[in-house]
């Protein structure tokens, strides 16, 4: 019996300690501490390492890196998270942290050998390539080193990531980094669990390969100078929500006729300046979940495709600089339209689409310049009132302009300018409007006084008449 209580405290005593050791924080290894450390003394900060930084509310910039020192554990800088039960660091997160200087292979980042995140975007680099160690970081899930002005080829090596999720390589100089064929096949072959690839501006001057992750939610290959047709498989992605292709004039696309296998997961489309072929088919329709496309100046051509007037979710539609024609009535269905650009082709007739602004009561930017627009401006138009921008210039329009237009309650650009309008400019108050162009038409009189309530120190608010 005495034994038998023994054996209890034994295993009483080894679980308690056991509870004990786990409810105590792991501290940060000395050496990896020592190693971050060492890089944060590798680079100078510069605030203004990257531009990007303050023109986009969602990155937050200051240097993280000012704040580590000794006396206090790794795990709780700026910036760095470890692993609960081991310590190890698993997890540096820079970006936008001001860093400026040379990236060398030597650098003591690589010593950090558990790592499963790492983001260096938006720093400055200086040209640096982009060392092969980083393939040695086999247990990364999230890498990304945007707009560091890296440059130089994008090594093989980075294949070696075969856990990654999440890769993001991207420049602002179309010259800075390069994949070529080789490396961005083996890319594609290799990265089986990819969720998001983003190659923005990284040439890679290839055709995409047939192998590819399934599991892919978002891929951005824009400005890369990829050629041939896309393979038909990238539409029946099942998990796809964007996909980013634009500024690729040497890539031919051609939708498939049947169902698309993403129809139910694209939320963004945007096909830009690629080579379209083809018509767009009625499969396009079961992009229910579509809330943003851009096919501007993609060869379009003939009337708008009817499938379009059923994606009913659409926010942004861009057509402009195709060669569509026809009615336009279609698009009054589209009540969650925010943003629609069809300037630069060939619509004709008059202007009464501008009557379904009370269907457009979300609408805040409406372009339909460089047409073939005529006749007046309708005097019994409603519901516009998010209307920020609009432009009509270079049409056929004629008749006064309404005083509708200059009331708008959220109008901030207004371009009527190259048609025919005729009368007087009457005056007008304004609480929103910094830009008005109304020259190039047949206006008379004298120009009017206008009641700008708002007022610019850098003289931005503009008429212009002549």
């Amino acid at each position: 019996m005495d034994c038998v209580k023994l054996v209890f405290f034994m295993l009483y005593t080894i679980l308690s300690q056991l509870v004990f050791s786990l409810s105590l924080p792991h501290l940060c290894p000395k050496d990896q501490a020592l190693s971050l450390l060492q890089f944060k003394n590798m680079f100078p900060i510069n605030p203004n390492a990257s531009d990007y930084c303050f023109k986009f509310k969602e990155f937050h910039s200051y240097p993280k890196t000012l704040t580590w020192n000794r006396s206090t554990d790794c795990c709780s800088w700026d910036g760095v998270q470890c692993d609960k039960m081991t310590g190890q660091v698993i997890e540096l997160n820079l970006t936008c942290s001001g860093l400026q200087d040379k990236f060398h292979s030597n650098s003591s980042l690589f010593q950090l050998c558990n790592l499963k995140r790492l983001d260096l975007s938006y720093n400055n680099f200086s040209g640096s390539l982009i060392s092969s160690k980083f393939g040695e970081f086999s247990s990364l899930t999230h890498l990304d080193l945007s707009v560091s002005s890296f440059s130089g080829q994008i090594p093989s090596e980075i294949s070696y990531l075969t856990n990654l999720n999440v890769l993001r390589i991207t420049t602002v100089d179309p010259y800075g980094l390069r994949a070529g064929p080789h490396n961005f096949e083996l890319l594609l072959k290799n990265l089986t669990q990819l969720r998001e690839l983003n190659l923005d501006s990284v040439n890679i001057s290839s055709t995409i390969p047939l192998n590819f992750s399934s599991y892919l939610t978002v891929l951005q290959l824009p400005y890369t100078q990829l050629r041939g047709v896309l393979p038909e498989r990238v539409f029946h992605l099942s998990n796809l929500e964007f996909l980013h292709l634009s500024s690729n004039p040497q890539l031919t696309v051609r939708f498939p006729t049947t169902t698309w296998n993403s129809s139910a997961s694209l939320m963004k489309l945007y096909l830009y300046d690629v080579n379209f072929t083809g018509r767009i088919p009625e499969s396009f329709s079961h992009l229910t979940s579509l809330h943003e496309l851009d096919m501007g100046y993609s060869n379009l051509a003939g009337p708008i495709p009817k499938p379009l007037g059923n994606l009913t979710h659409v926010e942004s539609l861009f057509l402009n600089g195709n060669y569509l024609e026809g009615p336009i009535s279609q698009f009054s269905t589209l009540g969650k339209l925010r943003v629609l650009y069809l300037g630069y082709n060939n619509f004709a007739g008059r202007v009464e689409f501008l009557s379904f602004g009370k269907n457009w009561t979300r609408l805040e930017a409406l372009d339909f310049s460089s047409n073939y627009l005529t006749g007046p401006i309708p005097f019994n138009v409603s519901g516009l009132r998010n209307l920020q921008s609009l432009y009509l210039s270079s049409n056929y329009l004629n008749g006064t302009i309404p005083s509708w237009i200059f009331s708008l309650p959220s109008l901030t650009e207004l371009n009527l300018s190259n048609n025919t309008f005729s009368g007087k400019i009457q005056e007008f108050k304004s609480k929103t409007l910094d830009f008005v162009s109304l020259k190039q038409n047949k206006l008379e009189g004298p120009i009017p006084k206008i009641h700008f309530y708002r007022v610019f120190e850098d003289a931005d608010k503009s008429l212009y008449l002549s």
